[in-house]
């Protein structure tokens, strides 16, 4: 079984590649594609059709919600029109499909990322999995733009009320290998299925930032529910209320 991973030098797409190749057991088996300026050069000569792969992880697309505010024709031309192509590749060819969808995908139309993100579940192959991400952190090495890196880093300029489900990456790697060799098809929430307040990991932190009360496009409340993730062996293994406690 050949496993290739789009995006793999992405934020997620790093840690899953690694996950897979050394942790989960996979080796040489797994294999990263990653063309960082244009999502289209993955069907170019030296892209993924070149060669046969029986499982596609995939993983590059924008990402940025707020970015997609002020520039939704960029995130539909990158994450929908250059992505269909892809995904019509592997429904003739019958490739099984782990593809990256969003939290954002259950109030779709708030923001034009999540109506990317919808539209790729509506045009996705029957054999696949629409894997939506709640949201993903990680000690290092996250997107600048990300909650957690910018209080980090003291760059956050306010907070939220929101509440929302923050997954440890290492987490989402875990639940990428369990569905591997499952015949789950279909969306999937990839979250802890507990909502945190904004506000309190802020704290925690030890930042006292001005609230923002108006935030366009941006749901109040995000949590996922785990149960079919649950079903298939997942866990939840790191809590980020409680690493919080223990290390800042």
């Amino acid at each position: 079984m050949r496993i290739l991973v789009t995006g793999h030098k992405g934020f997620i797409g790093k840690y899953v590649y690694s996950h897979l190749k050394y942790d989960a057991g996979y080796g040489q088996l797994v294999e990263g594609l990653d063309f960082p300026n244009d999502i289209g050069d993955f069907d170019g000569p030296d892209g993924m059709f070149a060669q046969h792969y029986d499982i596609v992880i995939h993983l590059a697309a924008f990402a940025a919600l707020r970015d997609s505010i002020e520039n939704p024709e960029k995130f539909w031309e990158n994450n929908v029109e250059k992505s269909k192509p892809i995904f019509d590749y592997w429904r003739k060819n019958s490739v099984r499909l782990l593809y990256a969808s969003s939290a954002g995908a259950h109030g779709w139309w708030m923001n034009p990322y999540a109506i990317t993100k919808k539209a790729n579940e509506l045009m996705a192959p029957p054999n696949s999995v629409g894997m939506r991400f709640f949201n993903v952190w990680a000690e290092e090495n996250s997107r600048p733009d990300m909650l957690y890196r910018m209080l980090q880093e003291n760059t956050a300029k306010y907070i939220t009320r929101h509440k929302r489900d923050y997954i440890h990456v290492t987490d989402v790697c875990r639940a990428i290998a369990h569905l591997i060799p499952s015949t789950f098809i279909g969306p999937i929430d990839i979250g802890t299925g507990e909502a945190i307040s904004v506000m309190d990991i802020a704290k925690a932190m030890g930042r006292d930032l001005p609230v923002k009360e108006d935030t366009p496009g941006e749901p109040e409340s995000l949590c996922a529910d785990t149960t079919a993730l649950c079903g298939l062996g997942w866990f939840s293994t790191i809590d980020i209320t409680d690493h919080l406690n223990a290390n800042v």
